[in-house]
């Protein structure tokens, strides 16, 4: 079927359900319905297999290294990093025009901020407004896990 045929069938107009096949539009439940109608299918068989790449799911493990737990595509950095005691590096999320968030989870985390040196433990988190330069250096002899997140860089312009 086209997407003029769909949009009929559901009684939709075809700028509106070519918003939803982008994601531009999140439908309502009797919306979809209508579509499920449409396209021969069940409400629920539309809704198993319409798994979002706009959706992610994420587990704080042990880990070492870092694992991305934004789902692609989304204006989110959200990272866990494990690490062990007496590594170092830089932020694990980009910086530049955005605020970052991290939450130490396990372990402790030496963190610079422009020069600004804070120590954090299990169940601290620091907010930095719009950082030039992070790093991190982890403390302790136990393993580190934290979560980092910051927007996406703004659009040049807005």
């Amino acid at each position: 079927m086209t997407l003029a045929q769909v949009a009929a069938a559901a009684d939709l107009s075809v700028g509106y359900l070519s918003s939803i096949e982008k994601g531009g539009s999140v439908p309502s439940l009797p919306v979809l319905a209508r579509l499920a109608h449409a396209l021969q299918t069940s409400l629920a068989e539309m809704l198993r297999a319409s798994a979002s790449s706009r959706l992610a799911r994420g587990r704080l493990t042990e880990a070492l290294g870092v694992k991305r737990l934004a789902a692609p595509g989304s204006r989110m950095q959200i990272v866990r990093s494990g690490a062990r005691p007496n590594d170092r590096g830089r932020a694990p999320v980009k910086l530049g025009g955005t605020d970052v968030f991290v939450f130490v989870y396990r372990g402790r985390l030496e963190i610079a901020v422009d020069g600004n040196v804070f120590e954090l433990g299990p169940g601290d988190a620091l907010h930095c407004d719009l950082p030039k330069t992070v790093t991190w250096r982890a403390l302790g002899d136990e393993r580190t896990v934290s979560v980092w997140t910051a927007a996406a860089a703004p659009a040049r312009g807005s």
